[in-house]
């Protein structure tokens, strides 16, 4: 089925749009296509035809072999023309996957500004609801409570779905003609609740909020909890939730005063370097053999004695 939040989130970019209404013309033009038989059944059903009436009292068709060419040729047309449609296909499944993988960003986006207008909306319908937590409070709690309690359950399914389309579209466009499945980066993070509340731990969230993190649901408890935060988010990109996942998890190493240890980069003064002294056998360098051979360098400095051998026994 369909997410509408997702084939929304495609739709509002145009470059997206633009090649899955391709895409959807090219897979029309393909069902429309007419019955390809293989050239050479085609033929010999022909040749076979003609066999049996002959071996029936029919008299030899004295045209066969133009009928066999021309069942031939048919079914070679029929069978080009599908496959030139197939490969129109196959052409418009990848503009779709270069589209998203180029545009994916601007699809996120639009989910992100999608979810302001849900929490926006459920902020309105909790004002009503106000402490009712189940349908039968509700209903107790007039025709009224009864309403907001009824687009809160909406709601939640709609910020599902939202949910379900931003993890689909940072996972990336699935390669045209490769098997559904496969791993990615940000799964695990996913599975841990990361990417719905920017610069928050899921640890941090209430327990009933946490099993709907870990189990990918979008429940009332859910939705009255992050409506009443200004930091819900939607992730624009797979470096974003990558970045604030690790602001998240990483250490804080303290120093020996207890504050949070500086890392940062240091930049230590240039090293001093002492010349490198010229003896008397040094001579200058010469790389070019058929030249005269340059003077020897003035020497500065003199080779020390060598330190006498002390002889060891063991």
């Amino acid at each position: 089925m369909t997410n509408p939040e997702l084939a929304a989130a495609r739709a509002s970019v145009p470059e997206i749009a633009d090649a899955e209404r391709k895409l959807q013309a090219a897979k029309e033009l393909l069902a429309d296509a007419p019955h390809a038989e293989a050239p050479d059944a085609a033929r010999e059903a022909v040749i076979a035809k003609a066999a049996e009436d002959f071996l029936s009292g029919v008299a030899w068709p004295t045209d066969i072999g133009k009928r066999a060419a021309k069942a031939y040729d048919e079914a070679d047309a029929a069978l080009v023309d599908r496959q030139a449609r197939q490969l129109a296909v196959k052409r418009a499944e990848w503009a779709v996957y270069e589209a998203v993988e180029l545009y994916t960003e601007d699809a996120l986006a639009y989910l992100g500004t999608r979810l302001e207008e849900l929490l926006s909306d459920a902020r309105t319908a909790l004002e009503t609801v106000g402490s009712v937590s189940t349908a039968e409070a509700a209903i107790e709690a007039g025709a009224a409570v009864v309403t907001a309690w009824s687009r809160l359950r909406t709601l939640a399914h709609d910020v599902g779905n939202l949910r379900t389309a931003q993890w689909d579209l940072l996972r990336g466009p699935r390669v045209p003609g490769a098997g559904v499945g496969g791993d990615w980066t940000a799964r695990q993070w996913m599975n841990k609740g990361f990417g719905h509340v920017r610069g928050l731990h899921p640890d941090e969230a209430p327990e009933e909020v946490r099993a709907a993190l870990r189990d990918r649901r979008v429940t009332v408890d859910y939705l009255r909890w992050i409506a009443a935060r200004d930091d819900a988010y939607v992730p624009v990109s797979e470096d974003e939730l990558m970045g604030d996942v690790a602001v998240l998890t990483t250490p804080v190493s303290l120093s020996d005063s207890g504050q949070p240890a500086d890392y940062s980069p240091v930049e230590l003064p240039a090293r001093e370097y002492r010349p490198s002294g010229v003896y008397e056998h040094s001579t200058t360098p010469n790389l070019d053999g058929s030249q005269i051979l340059p003077a020897k360098p003035k020497p500065t400095a003199t080779v020390a004695d060598p330190k006498p051998r002390v002889p060891t026994y063991f």
